[in-house]
């Protein structure tokens, strides 16, 4: 989980599942083992069509040495072998979760904070934060911007959890740099993961095979 720069998260609305798998087939091949996750999200399909998809996402993941993440089904989670269930904003909180978790399953989160005042309890249970809308404005969220991501970056290593920050929202590889030298461990992309030649991405990452 420490190794991952890009989390390529996946999603129907923007390509039919044939090519969305054959497009992160592509990617996660280019990519440095171990340095990207395919999240499984798709939350308007159903149960059985996830279940399906992330079995593809997960055989990639086997070939190429990459991770599989998946959002909220803490069932298809296990099912799935996943490495870590992310948990979006309306989910349950981690520490109910994590009771049901083996303990090889890690968790992340979506946060939408520009500080970690007020969800003490809940940034003490997961392992790594997702914050948006860092550079583009999102589900009637303005971008948080830059600073926003610099500052809760130290705000945790001041709390002394240093677990991946990554940042979601805009991330485009002529900006995904700019994220990491914020303080990002890394981004989070759908549009510029799901592009037919994820190599800008990914250069500008340092994570191109």
């Amino acid at each position: 989980m420490l190794d991952v720069r890009l989390i390529a998260i996946s999603d129907l609305s923007v390509l039919p599942a044939d090519e969305l798998v054959a497009r992160l087939r592509r990617l996660a091949a280019l990519a440095r083992p171990q340095s990207v996750a395919l999240l499984l999200r798709d939350h308007a399909a159903s149960g059985q069509q996830r279940l399906a998809l992330g079995e593809r996402l997960r055989d990639i993941a086997l070939e190429q040495r990459q991770s599989l993440w998946v959002a909220d089904r803490a069932d298809l989670a296990l099912l799935l072998g996943a490495a870590v269930l992310h948990l979006g904003e309306a989910s349950v909180c981690a520490r109910a979760v994590r009771r049901l978790l083996p303990e090889g399953i890690r968790i992340s989160r979506a946060w939408h904070r520009t500080s970690g005042e007020g969800g003490e309890s809940e940034l003490t249970d997961v392992d790594a934060l997702l914050l948006s809308p860092v550079l583009e404005a999102r589900k009637g969220r303005p971008a948080l911007g830059l600073p926003a991501l610099s500052a809760l970056g130290e705000q945790l290593r001041a709390r002394n959890q240093a677990y991946p920050l990554f940042a979601l929202g805009g991330v485009s590889a002529t900006n995904a740099a700019s994220c990491l030298e914020a303080g990002a461990s890394g981004v989070a992309a759908i549009g510029a993961a799901l592009a037919a030649d994820p190599r800008p991405l990914l250069a500008s990452l340092g994570i191109r095979r």
